[in-house]
């Protein structure tokens, strides 16, 4: 009854393969750019977009406004943060490169938890 609500009173936004030509051709690029690393972020402006895929994701999300997304992404067994990288975060997820942590953490994190206690674990561990 529970999951008939949710779906009854919510818009679902579902992109099957948001990089298709990488899909199409088994790379994680679209002709030699990777998708995920085509956004204005850490960047300029003039650098990125130039994906298709990119460029698709960014017009969903120009037209709508989310509360909350959800990816199942490339093969991982994961709850993926915004900003949640490694790679603009040093030592504990809390402390991010200059300073930044992403708007909604206490939130992401909070949903972690529920999501992560609600699941279990995967059978692999």
């Amino acid at each position: 009854a529970w999951a008939k609500r949710l779906i009854d009173t919510r818009a679902i936004t579902i992109i099957p393969a948001a990089n298709a030509l990488g899909y199409s051709q088994n790379v994680r690029e679209e002709n030699n750019v990777d998708p995920n690393r085509d956004f204005a972020w850490d960047q300029q402006p003039s650098e990125c977009m130039k994906t298709i895929a990119a460029r698709s994701i960014n017009e969903v999300w120009l037209d709508h406004i989310f509360q909350l997304s959800v990816t199942f992404h490339g093969g991982d067994h994961l709850i993926a943060y915004p900003w949640g990288d490694t790679i603009h975060c040093q030592g504990s997820l809390y402390s991010c490169y200059n300073g930044w942590q992403a708007p909604d953490e206490t939130g992401m994190d909070d949903l972690t938890v529920g999501l992560r206690d609600f699941v279990g674990k995967f059978a692999s561990g």
